[in-house]
């Protein structure tokens, strides 16, 4: 029978839903706004944040699907902080008009980072496997039999 008792704690279907959702708002609240940019700035910057948007939303749905959740998780991090920054880029160069769109916009991205920090929290911080912390490894290795031989 297989073992019910998990070591890390796996985000469950909700709150990944959730997740996504939250990107799907954010993608459906910014196509209007970046549909009034010139070609000039979707070149520039516009295609870079629909890619990252894009990308998260790839990276949301393997966290529900995939079997390696830290990598998919790190990644979606990753993904939305750049999309902060490109965000902050496009208010800067005038691309996005107006504060109040930048600050719900900023706010959305910043709401998903909490979740994501959420997620972050539960599968990195996690109860290690008994017999395998990085102290039992660093003691075991200190008791002489380490595999690299210090020079003295």
């Amino acid at each position: 029978m297989a073992d019910e008792n998990h070591n890390t704690p796996e985000p469950n279907d909700t709150e990944c839903l959730q997740i996504l959702q939250k990107i799907e708002d954010m993608i459906v609240y910014a196509y209007p706004l970046m549909e009034k940019w010139s070609v000039r700035d979707m070149r520039a910057i516009g295609n870079r944040i629909f890619d990252c948007m894009n990308d998260m939303t790839e990276h949301a749905t393997s966290i529900r699907y995939g079997f390696y959740k830290k990598t998919d998780i790190s990644a979606l991090d990753k993904r939305n902080h750049q999309l902060q920054t490109y965000i902050k880029v496009a208010y800067k160069v005038k691309a996005l008009k107006g504060l109040s769109s930048y600050k719900e916009w900023t706010r959305r991205s910043e709401e998903i980072g909490n979740m994501i920090g959420g997620f972050i929290k539960a599968v990195y911080e996690g109860n290690p496997a008994p017999g395998n912390t990085a102290n039992q490894r660093q003691k075991s290795s200190s008791n002489g039999y380490s595999r690299y031989k210090s020079k003295r």
